[in-house]
């Protein structure tokens, strides 16, 4: 007997190895983090988070182009046009080496300035610097490896991501302990082994492409700003999840006028872990998009309401075991990256405990936005990340900080998180209703 079309084992065929990429693809930068307070210290490690921005803007820049290509290669296969699915691949990739040797050459040359942009200060300008020249010199294999990534899934190989980021993870860690716990390299060292480490996920990635295996393959293809017009939208979605860059900026900037400087090292404690459970949260929502969009392609109705169902009930469950454990045992997350001696300690528990009411609601939006890109909705995807990433969540910051409520800024990212998900839920059942109104015309 055949496994129905949108049965939990074909669901779980491609969110389980999307979420274990994410989360190896996170734990990059917390590795970098646990080595770097062990190794060099606490601010040192806020040096390295106030850094953390760029790398955000790195993987969105992959994530934009990516996941509406994705979407688009999707649409194709579904309509059977593997030519134009080839076409749309391999000018993105062209595309991405492009954009990757500008963003190097401009931050390789403006290091400094862009750590102070970000928040740092006199304790911390030189750990964000070193930290971001090195990383800036590896822009082509953090965009490029991710965009590999995301296509061997609507390749029908979703599990080579899997392997492909694992792969790069264990190099990161033994490079991360030869280069700053023996050779003594502090941030410069741990930059160099996240950058070598994305390199060995590319090269990966590149063999499986290059080795005539795959089903997608590079061709000769005329650039169509057109094929732009439509994926940017559509990778606008999935971006939200690199809003926590912009929200560190904002955070790091607000934590230095209320609490001081020497206060970085609580909300670096934060955002890596808000990384880990966003990737998490993303990696479910990106194993639901290419099965909703090839469903899309063939006009499969039913499939598409039950893949999201399966994504919010995934979300749901993951959400409320994080929660429950942030709130049980925030200690032992804490104790990760600062010493049980620290004078940051207790604060951090506190403001992690606070903090950590967010990510629920963020799980089910981020799902929301991945579902309405899947659907080739880019106006809703669009207007939701967006929303969510540069207005609602840095607005209730910004509130916060200008009422002078220091106690309460960790309580921002909820207030934020709660109105990008009522927004969500509003565009859901618009959407929704639009539909049935078609079917029934």
């Amino acid at each position: 007997m055949s496994t129905p079309r949108h049965s939990w084992k074909t669901f779980l065929h491609y969110v389980i190895p999307s979420v274990s990429a994410m989360v190896l693809f996170s734990a990059y930068t917390i590795v970098d983090g646990i080595f770097v307070s062990k190794g060099v210290g606490e601010l040192a490690l806020a040096g390295v988070n106030i850094a953390l921005p760029f790398i955000n803007v790195l993987s969105g820049t992959a994530i934009l182009l990516s996941m509406g290509t994705s979407t688009l290669c999707a649409f194709a296969l579904g309509h059977g046009d593997h030519e134009k699915a080839e076409k749309i691949f391999t000018q993105t990739v062209v595309a991405i080496v492009a954009i990757s040797a500008v963003i190097t050459v401009a931050v390789s040359l403006f290091s400094e300035p862009l750590a102070v942009l970000l928040g740092a200060g006199p304790q911390t300008v030189g750990y964000s610097a070193q930290y971001l020249h090195m990383v800036c010199l590896f822009s082509v294999c953090f965009i490029l490896s991710y965009c590999l990534e995301v296509m061997v899934k609507v390749d029908g190989a979703p599990q080579l991501a899997m392997f492909g980021v694992g792969i790069s993870f264990l190099i990161n860690v033994g490079l991360d302990y030869l280069f700053i716990m023996v050779f003594h390299w502090g941030v410069w060292g741990a930059a160099l082994a996240t950058g070598l480490a994305q390199l060995g996920s590319l090269i990966f990635f590149l063999i499986y492409f290059l080795s005539g295996k795959s089903n997608l393959r590079f061709r000769r293809f005329r650039f169509r700003l057109k094929d732009f017009r439509r994926i940017l939208p559509l990778g606008i979605a999935d971006c939200s999840i690199e809003m926590l860059g912009f929200l560190t900026l904002l955070y790091n900037h607000v934590i230095t006028q209320l609490l001081g400087e020497s206060s970085l090292p609580i909300f670096a404690v934060i955002a890596y872990l808000s990384l880990v459970v966003s990737m998490v949260m993303q990696g479910i929502a990106q194993g639901m998009m290419p099965l909703v969009s090839l469903a899309v392609g063939e006009n499969d109705r039913p499939s598409i309401r039950v893949y999201l169902r399966k994504a919010l009930l995934s979300v749901l469950v993951i959400g409320v075991l994080v929660e429950l454990f942030c709130q049980a045992a925030p200690g032992t997350i804490v104790s990760l990256l600062l010493s049980g001696d620290s004078a940051l300690f207790d604060e951090t528990v506190s403001a992690l405990r606070q903090y950590a009411l967010s990510y629920l609601p963020a799980g089910l939006t981020i799902v929301l936005a991945g579902y309405f890109a899947a659907l080739g909705k880019a106006g809703a995807s669009a207007l939701l990340s967006l929303g969510r990433g540069f207005l609602l969540l840095p607005a209730a910051l910004m509130v916060l900080y200008l009422l002078g409520a220091s106690a309460m800024i960790w309580t921002a990212a909820l207030i934020g998180e709660l109105l990008s998900l009522g927004l969500g839920l509003f565009l859901l059942r618009r959407n929704e209703a639009a539909a049935k109104k078609e079917l029934d015309t």
